[in-house]
């Protein structure tokens, strides 16, 4: 049986303004296997990006319990939060977040520099030779095109090897081919690496290639369901 990297139990999210109270995620549960790629998809709204920064630390729930790798991420300090992300954790976003002033491989390297990693820059080299990027190494994000930047970052996220990547809609803002080569490039890290992979995306081919989808509406799970077994669990609304 393998191990569950991911735990979350009882999840909710709200945001109070003035007398209004919004309900982002209500009572949100399940369980990620290590090694498994999940796809969690919904419609604008339904509290996605909500859950799976929750589920990194990068917001903190209402209610409810996260345990990533055994630590709990609900009630963990700034400074746990921090030593997990920068040791168990990958992320890719839409909007690849890449920092202007330093070269592609510089932007690679800096989850491992933060980290004090020695052999930081041959890892880096070989991450971007991975992702097609071998000759782009010393050129600046505004010399890359979009599809470039997204590998670039990619590349990044693999850095630390995390035990988990969360990626925030990686193929929202590429054209159809650059978004399949990115997919392709996803799931050959995965494959290579055994990192799960927590996915919020609208792409049909990600959601297709993922092995459990887990769909949300209104903040609530709606269904969960596992490739491998065929038949979708429908959770209680």
């Amino acid at each position: 049986m393998k191990k569950t990297i991911l735990n979350v139990e009882h999840l909710n999210k709200v945001f109070k303004s003035g007398d209004k109270t919004m309900v982002i995620l209500h009572e949100v549960s399940f369980a990620i296997e290590e090694g498994s790629a999940c796809a969690i998809v919904g419609p604008s709204g339904s509290g996605k990006t909500t859950l799976i920064a929750i589920c990194a630390g990068l917001e903190r729930p209402t209610q409810g319990a996260v345990l990533l790798n055994g630590t709990a991420m609900h009630s963990a300090t700034e400074e746990e939060l921090s030593r997990v992300r920068n040791h168990f954790v990958g992320f890719v976003f839409q909007s690849f977040q890449l920092l202007p002033s330093l070269t592609a491989l510089e932007n690679v390297m800096v989850p491992a520099e933060i980290r004090g990693q020695n052999h930081a820059r041959s890892r880096a080299q070989d991450l971007l030779r991975q992702v097609g990027l071998g000759a782009r190494t010393h050129h600046y994000p505004i010399q890359l095109s979009g599809g470039e930047q997204q590998r670039v970052a990619i590349a990044r996220a693999f850095m630390n090897r995390p035990r988990i990547l969360f990626a925030d809609e990686p193929t929202g803002n590429l054209d159809t081919e650059t978004a399949r080569e990115i997919v392709r490039l996803i799931f050959q890290l995965n494959a290579e690496t055994g990192t799960t992979l927590i996915l919020v995306t609208h792409d049909r081919e990600l959601t297709q290639q993922a092995n459990r989808v887990i769909s949300l509406k209104g903040g609530r799970v709606l269904s969960d369901t596992r490739k491998e077994i065929g038949i979708p669990h429908v959770a209680n609304a």
